[in-house]
């Protein structure tokens, strides 16, 4: 049964292929194609445009240079001048690493830093054998 309606169905197509004509495209259709796709082509959505350009970011980074050396200049950088009179500046550059010889990290906080490390060194192999999956 199957074989018969297959066959009316084939003969069916048979006789509505031969009642439709041929159809043939114009003559300039390769030329209207062609125009469709070079007016269409995709324009750019979005142009980044930085807020500040690069010419004011460079002309206050030359400012704020400039301001620096006449506050220097006129200021000085010594100890007993202008805004450093009060400044004790060697508790800044004194180096104090007496606190580095008293000081132990925990169990708990080595066998974080240790599994995480792990995980990571695990992790870089997988993911680069992940990539050349997807790009080849």
């Amino acid at each position: 049964m199957d074989e018969q309606e297959d066959k009316k169905l084939e003969a069916f197509v048979d006789k509505l292929m031969e009642e439709a004509p041929l159809e043939s495209p114009s003559v300039d259709f390769t030329q209207n194609v062609m125009h469709k796709f070079e007016v269409d082509t995709p324009k750019e959505v979005f142009q980044y445009k930085p807020i500040v350009s690069g010419k004011v970011l460079s002309a206050v980074f030359i400012a704020f240079i400039a301001l620096l050396i006449i506050m220097g200049s006129q200021l000085g950088v010594d100890n007993s001048q202008g805004w450093f009179k009060n400044v004790n500046m060697e508790k800044w550059f004194h180096a104090d690493r007496g606190w580095v010889q008293s000081f132990t990290f925990s169990k708990v906080t080595v066998y974080a830093f240790l599994s995480f490390g792990l995980l990571f060194f695990a992790q870089v192999p997988w993911l680069k054998k992940q990539m050349q999956k997807t790009v080849f």
